[in-house]
C-alpha cells in the first residue's frame, strides 16, 4: 500500500497535461488517445499546412441578411453544359481578419441539370449539425458525375455583428474536370445577393481569387517571372507569347501574377491594368481567337492569385497575353508575370515551352524561360486540386487532433479524480465496481454497433445492391442489345426509376447512421414522411398522427424495422397498385405503435400466391418487431396494410 500511496503522491504533482501514460491506470482510454494522437502528428507533419491568409479586395459571395438564421439563402453556378466533374471546392472567406466570415453553420451542396432543381444529388449534406470552418477549404470528390449546374443552399445563416439579423458568406466556389476549374468567370445566381463591389460580389465566387493564394511547395530555386520593358507611359502596348509546341486542346489558360522579393508589400506586382488573352494557331496571330478582352476596362489586381480563364476546349498552338494598360510600378509601368499556365489533357502544357515577347528586361532572376518554368515566387506551383485537397484532408486532421485533445482532457480529470479517490481508500470498491460497470457498457455498447454494422451492411447490399445491380443489367441491355430508340429510352426511364429508389434507400441508410441511442418516435415520423415525400411524387398523399402523442423513445433497431417495412409498403403501392392517393396513419401508445397504409389503387386477392418478394418481405419485417400485420385488399377496392408492434 506505501508503494501505491507513493506513486499516487507523484502522480497528483503532476500537472494535468503532463504525459498521460502513467494516468492510464486509472483511466483504459489514456493509452488509446496517446496512440492515436502520436498517429496524427505524424500525419500532420507530412501534410501542407494552411497558407497565412492574404487581405485581397475581392473577398466573395455575400448572400442576403435576413431576420431568421434559420431563412434558407442559396447560390448556383451554372457551367453552361454538362461536364464530367472531378471534385468541387468551397473555400470560405477571409474579411477584417476573421478567417471563415459568414460560414454557414448548416449547408449543403447539389448538384443538377435542372436550373430548377427539382431533380438534383446532393452531394454534400450538412444540415443536421452545426458546422466548425476554419479557412480550409472544404472538398467534395464527386466521382463520375456529368452535370450542368451547382448549388451551395445554407440552412442555418450565421448572424451579423449586431446579433439581428443573419447571413452567410463564401470566398471563391471552384468545380475541377481535368484538373481545370469548369467554374472560372462561369453564370450565376442566388436566392438575394449583396452587391458591393469590389468588395462583396456574386462574380467574385468564380474569380479564382481567394485568402488561400496560389498552390505552392516551398523551393529552394528562385525565379520572378518574365518581365516586360519599363515604359515612361502607362498605355503602351506590350506582349507575351508562349509556342505549345503543337495544336492542343485547351480547356483553361492560367496567369499567376509575380510578386518579386524586392517588392514584397506590393502583391500582384506588374499584373496589366488592361488586357487580352489570345489563342492562334500561327506564330503572328493573324486569326486570333479571344479568351479574354479586358481592355475596355480596368481589370481589379489578383495579388497572390491565379487568374483563371476557362478556354471551352478551342485547339491552339500559341498563347499570347497583350498588355494595352500598364501598372505602374515607381514613376514608370511594367508588365509582368509570374508564370503562364496552359491546362490541357489535366495538364500544364506550357510548362518549357518557348517564350517570346515584344521586348524584356532580363536580369538573375528575370528572364523569357522563367514564364513557363514552373515556379511561383512562393515555391514550385503543384496542380491546384491536388493542392485543395491537401488542405482540405489538414482541415480535417486539425479538427481530430482538437477532438483528441478535448478528451484526453476530460480523460486526465478523471483519471486524477480516481486516483484521489483510491488515495483516500474509501473509494477503492466503489472505483473497482464503477471501472467493471465501464468496461461492460462498452462491451455492450461495442456489440450493439456490432449488431448495427451488420443490420447496415445487409441493408446496403439488399437495397442498395439489388438497385445498383439491375441498374446494371438494364444499361447492359440498352448498350449492346441493339434495341429500337424506344425500347433505349423505356430502358434510360427504368435506369432512372432504379437509381432514385437506390438514392433514396441510401438516404434512409444514412437517416440510421446518424441516430443515436434510442430516439423518439417523432424523429421516426420525421423519416417517414421525408421518404413518403421522396417517393411518392407523383401520388397524392397524406400522413396522421394522433394530437397529444405521447413523448416515447424505441430502439434504433425498432425504428430501422419499421422504417423499412413503411418503405416496402410504399415500394408496392409505387409498383403496382396504380394509386392515385394513399393515406398514412401512425398511432401509439406507451406500449404499442400502429401503423396504417391505405391506398385507392387496384387491390389484389390476398389469399393467392406472389411471386414477389414485397409481402414476404412485410411479413419478415413484422415478425421480427414481435408484431402482427393485417392486409386487407379487395380487387380495384384499394388495400390497407396495418403493422401492430410493441415498443422494443
Amino acid at each position: 500500500m506505501a508503494r501505491y500511496l507513493l506513486l499516487l503522491t507523484v502522480l497528483l504533482l503532476q500537472p494535468l497535461s503532463a504525459s498521460a501514460s502513467p494516468w492510464s491506470w486509472f483511466h483504459a482510454d489514456l493509452k488509446r488517445i496517446e496512440k492515436e494522437k502520436e498517429a496524427l502528428k505524424n500525419s500532420l507533419e507530412k501534410t501542407t499546412k494552411l497558407p497565412a491568409p492574404q487581405s485581397i479586395e475581392r473577398v466573395g459571395f455575400h448572400s442576403g441578411f435576413a431576420q431568421q438564421k434559420d431563412t434558407v439563402r442559396w447560390v448556383q453556378l451554372d457551367l453552361g453544359k454538362e461536364q464530367d466533374l472531378s471534385s468541387i471546392v468551397v473555400v470560405p472567406s477571409f474579411f477584417g481578419n476573421e478567417e471563415a466570415y459568414g460560414f454557414p453553420q448548416r449547408f449543403r451542396v447539389d448538384a443538377s441539370n435542372d436550373p430548377a432543381f427539382e431533380d438534383s444529388i446532393t452531394l454534400l449534406d450538412h444540415t443536421a449539425m452545426d458546422y466548425q470552418p476554419t479557412l480550409a477549404p472544404l472538398f467534395i470528390k464527386t466521382g463520375t458525375l456529368q452535370v450542368r449546374f451547382i448549388r451551395f443552399t445554407a440552412t442555418k445563416l450565421r448572424a451579423s455583428s449586431n446579433g439581428r439579423s443573419f447571413f452567410f458568406s463564401l470566398g471563391e466556389l471552384l468545380v475541377f474536370s481535368q484538373h481545370s476549374n469548369t467554374a472560372a468567370r462561369t453564370s450565376l445566381t442566388s436566392s438575394l445577393a449583396v452587391e458591393s463591389p469590389p468588395t462583396w460580389s456574386t462574380q467574385n465566387l468564380v474569380d479564382g481569387t481567394s485568402a488561400l493564394g496560389i498552390a505552392t511547395s516551398p523551393s529552394t530555386i528562385k525565379s520572378n517571372g518574365w518581365h516586360g520593358g519599363i515604359s515612361n507611359t502607362q498605355n503602351k502596348l506590350q506582349w507575351v507569347q508562349v509556342d505549345l509546341g503543337s495544336s492542343q486542346a485547351l480547356q483553361e489558360v492560367r496567369l499567376i501574377p509575380a510578386h518579386p522579393p524586392d517588392f514584397a508589400d506590393r502583391t500582384g506586382f506588374g499584373f496589366p491594368i488592361r488586357f487580352k488573352v489570345e489563342a492562334a494557331e500561327e506564330a503572328t496571330f493573324k486569326e486570333p481567337k479571344v479568351i479574354i478582352d479586358a481592355t475596355a476596362h480596368d481589370f481589379s489586381n489578383p495579388g497572390d492569385n491565379p487568374v483563371p480563364l476557362p478556354t471551352m476546349g478551342i485547339k491552339s498552338r500559341y498563347i499570347r497575353v497583350t498588355a494595352t494598360k500598364l501598372w505602374e510600378r515607381s514613376g514608370d509601368y511594367v508588365f509582368a508575370l509570374g508564370e503562364l499556365q496552359v491546362i490541357g489533357e489535366g495538364k500544364n502544357l506550357a510548362q518549357g515551352g518557348s517564350v517570346t515577347s515584344f521586348d524584356s528586361t532580363l536580369t538573375a532572376l528575370w528572364k523569357p524561360e522563367f514564364l513557363v518554368d514552373g515556379l511561383a515566387p512562393s515555391g514550385v506551383l503543384v496542380e491546384w486540386e491536388s493542392w485543395l485537397n491537401l488542405l482540405a484532408r489538414r482541415h480535417d486532421l486539425d479538427q481530430a487532433w482538437q477532438s483528441l485533445a478535448t478528451e484526453e482532457t476530460v480523460a486526465l480529470h478523471v483519471a486524477q479524480r480516481r486516483a484521489m479517490g483510491w488515495a483516500t481508500g474509501g473509494g477503492i470498491a466503489l472505483a473497482a465496481a464503477f471501472i467493471v460497470s465501464l468496461q461492460r457498457n462498452r462491451q455492450k455498447r461495442r456489440r450493439e454497433i456490432e449488431a448495427l454494422r451488420e443490420s447496415i451492411a445487409r441493408d446496403l447490399h439488399d437495397e442498395v445492391g439489388s438497385h445498383l445491380g439491375s441498374i446494371s443489367l438494364a444499361s447492359e441491355l440498352a448498350l449492346h442489345s441493339g434495341t429500337s430508340p424506344e425500347e433505349a429510352r423505356n430502358s434510360l426511364d427504368e435506369i432512372h426509376r432504379m437509381s432514385r429508389q437506390a438514392a433514396e434507400s441510401m438516404r434512409g441508410i444514412v437517416w440510421l447512421i446518424r441516430e443515436g441511442g434510442e430516439p423518439s418516435l417523432d424523429r421516426l415520423i420525421q423519416a417517414l414522411r421525408e421518404s413518403a415525400t421522396a417517393q411518392l411524387k407523383s401520388i397524392r398523399w397524406d400522413l396522421c398522427t394522433q394530437d397529444n402523442a405521447p413523448n416515447v423513445s424505441a430502439s434504433l433497431d425498432f425504428h430501422r424495422h419499421v422504417f423499412l417495412f413503411f418503405k416496402e409498403a410504399i415500394h408496392n403501392v409505387i409498383r403496382h397498385a396504380q394509386a392515385t392517393s394513399v393515406e398514412i396513419t401512425a398511432y401509439w401508445t406507451t406500449e404499442q405503435f400502429q401503423l396504417t397504409i391505405t391506398d385507392n389503387g387496384q387491390g389484389f386477392d390476398p389469399t393467392k400466391s406472389s411471386d414477389g418478394s414485397g409481402l414476404k418481405n412485410l411479413k419478415y419485417r413484422a415478425a421480427t418487431l414481435d408484431g402482427q400485420i393485417e392486409i386487407c385488399s379487395v380487387p380495384n377496392q384499394g388495400t390497407t396494410i396495418k403493422l401492430t408492434a410493441p415498443l422494443l
